[in-house]
């Protein structure tokens, strides 16, 4: 059995280093997207020692429009705000981890494409922390901004992507993912696009599977290296996490972030996604 991919790609944490070598400019972000009372009180329950909170909608998505998807990328003022306040800098060394390791990696994707290039995402989460001896507490951590952080500066474009527009004329060599489960997939997709669930790199503790199990899944979706390819999911978190692993094994896919939220506003776009699966 090989290694996990934590070993293959810095972007995901392997627990043992990173309680091994404290870092003083470190971040911890407790990433969430439900009901946010209801999130934020389980974060003032538990969370590793000194973690933030970011609701998703809040920190690392903008608020939709009729036209966009669920979750159309944060303002970069807005998250370059945001993390000043936290007192991130250049060099900060963020770690992202929630309830789904999707959660985390939406998160990471929207850092990275924020021009941050110190970003992880911990496999397995708050459990598997725990279950490594990693502190934790209880309340709300505060931080507070600092001088180095007040020189932070974002700048789009530092992760792949790709918009509506474009998507629509893709050529036939692009591979084209649907990260959601099988059943969303059968109820619209967008046209071309093969199901490959995230969930399926999953173990049911919510750890990542092994390198050898989750290349079998790419190599089964006949994933080739060098090809483009294109992920995307209901509202770009699951497919976040298909970048992320994807990644991690060399590929470099685009990531449409209005996924089909964004896709099925058009009825134009619908009736070509009905027209694939209609009966010859």
């Amino acid at each position: 059995m090989k290694h996990l991919l934590s070993s293959l790609s810095g972007d995901l944490v392997q627990l043992e280093e990173l309680l091994r070598q404290p870092n003083t400019n470190r971040l911890f972000i407790d990433t969430r997207l439900g009901e946010p009372a209801d999130e934020f009180k389980d974060y003032r329950d538990g969370h590793i020692l000194g973690a933030v909170h970011a609701q998703i909608r809040e920190v690392f998505a903008a608020a939709p429009t009729p036209l966009s998807g669920n979750l159309p990328l944060p303002e970069l003022e807005t998250l370059e705000r945001q993390l000043k306040a936290w007192g991130v800098d250049n060099s900060t060394e963020v770690i992202l981890y929630g309830p789904s390791m999707a959660l985390a990696a939406r998160g990471w994707w929207v850092l990275r494409w924020a021009g941050l290039t110190n970003v992880k995402v911990i496999d397995g989460g708050l459990k598997a922390w725990i279950n490594h001896g990693g502190p934790v507490a209880q309340g709300e951590t505060h931080r507070t901004p600092t001088a180095a952080s007040q020189q932070l500066k974002l700048h789009a474009g530092g992760m792949p992507q790709i918009e509506v527009n474009d998507l629509e004329e893709l050529g036939v060599d692009t591979l084209v993912l649907d990260a959601r489960d099988e059943n969303s997939y059968l109820a619209g997709s967008i046209p071309r696009a093969l199901n490959l669930p995230t969930a399926e790199q999953l173990t049911p503790a919510g750890n990542l599977r092994t390198v050898s199990e989750i290349e079998a899944l790419y190599r089964n979706a006949d994933v080739k290296t060098g090809q483009d390819i294109v992920v995307y999911c209901g509202g770009g978190v699951l497919s976040a996490l298909t970048v992320l692993t994807l990644n991690a094994l060399g590929h470099t896919p685009r990531l449409y972030v209005g996924s089909w939220s964004e896709w099925n506003k058009s009825p134009e776009r619908m009736a070509r996604s009905a027209a694939e699966r209609a009966p010859a």
